[in-house]
């Protein structure tokens, strides 16, 4: 090849000047290193899986995520190697961890750290743990594990807004702030959103979000959770919702509800729902599920404009001349309420041009 720029070039016979004014190391598959994911300023934890031929390495990072074609400008050694740079997000800087141990983890590598004990030391970078819950999880990741008493490992860095915490975020740059959650955070001070409406967005900048927790959105504080988080503990926070509770739910987040029962609290934010008519739904978001024992949850449908204004409440009742939103489209239509629907909170419409509709929620009715 005739003219090829120094650039992409190196030597193959000693340790040269980098062009950013320190001594490049050589860098070895299986070293520890960091690496700039996907190009981006920060700095993440990782091991050299293979050196290519074309002077990129491919990277298996601590949480998991693996990266091929990694250009040696965006990788430092961990061993003492300097490459000054971004600080990386160390996140378990605990020192040694030992078997017996009790520790919080990050659970499957979400964002909650939950109480436990190490079980077994695997002596490769990961650790078996016993949670205090009666979960059991093997190969977790030392990035993932923090020592409960005191020690380090202040999980996180970035922006602070957790997987499945309650937010307000301005879609699509706008200036308006719509409620959600967040569904992930893509570690490059992104996040995406799962709105409480329905839509989801991708890649929403953090000064775009704020917290609906309480704490602003910049403390990444572990949420505060019962040591013993045993299904039916009554948590405060969430609403009033437990495992076993017989609830209506959206399937499929449609306007429809259906009855069922809780199977299980993913202490996320999401429960696993078993519908009466057999089936079953799992990570079905709060705002979407009304219990059936007489209260609801905190969610747009507690307010409704469109209650009954009769004193005492007791909603619509049979004969009232009403307007409906048939099939749940924007548009109402006049009609009159035949009676209560096969699901709480839910109403049969006869409309005046002599459709029948049945189980409408109340949401979706206003009083003429």
């Amino acid at each position: 090849e005739r003219g090829v720029q120094a650039e992409l070039i190196k030597s193959l016979e000693a340790p040269t000047e980098s062009a950013r004014g320190g001594v490049s190391l050589r860098l070895d598959e299986g070293m520890k290193v960091e690496a700039r994911y996907r190009g981006k300023a920060r700095y993440y934890p990782g091991k050299i899986r293979r050196m290519n031929r074309d002077g990129t390495y491919d990277i298996d990072y601590d949480d998991g995520e693996k990266e091929m074609g990694v250009a040696e400008e965006l990788i430092k050694p961990l061993d003492g190697g300097g490459g000054g740079g971004a600080s990386s997000p160390t996140r378990s800087s605990s020192g040694r961890l030992e078997e017996g141990m009790k520790v919080e983890a990050r659970y499957r590598g979400k964002a909650r750290y939950y109480p436990g004990r190490i079980r077994r030391d695997n002596r490769d970078g990961t650790y078996d743990i016993d949670y205090d819950d009666g979960e059991k999880e093997a190969r977790v990741d030392k990035a993932f594990i923090k020592v409960e008493d005191g020690g380090g490992g202040g999980g996180g860095g970035g922006s602070g807004f957790r997987e499945g915490e309650k937010v307000e975020a301005r879609y699509r740059g706008k200036a308006r702030y719509y409620p959600g959650r967040i569904r992930s955070d893509n570690r490059d001070g992104t996040y995406d959103v799962d709105y409480d409406d329905g839509e989801k967005e991708r890649g929403v900048q953090a000064e775009l979000i704020k917290s609906l927790e309480g704490g602003g959105g910049l403390d990444p504080v572990t949420p505060s959770r019962p040591t013993s988080a045993r299904p039916g503990s009554g948590r405060g926070t969430s609403g009033g919702l437990k495992e076993g509770m017989r609830v209506n739910a959206r399937y499929r987040g449609k306007e429809r509800f259906y009855p069922g029962k809780i199977a299980r609290d993913n202490y996320d934010g999401t429960y696993d729902i078993d519908y009466d008519d057999g089936e079953k739904e799992a990570g079905v978001r709060e705002v979407l599920i009304q219990p059936l024992d007489g209260f609801s949850v905190t969610s747009p449908r507690v307010s409704s404009p469109r209650a009954s204004p009769r004193a005492g409440g007791g909603g619509f009742q049979r004969g009232d001349k009403i307007e409906a939103r048939y099939r749940g489209k924007a548009r109402y239509y006049p009609g009159r309420i035949a009676g209560p629907g096969r699901q709480s909170g839910t109403y049969d419409i006869d409309y005046d041009d002599g459709e029948k509709e049945m189980s409408i929620a109340a949401e979706y009715i206003r009083l003429l």
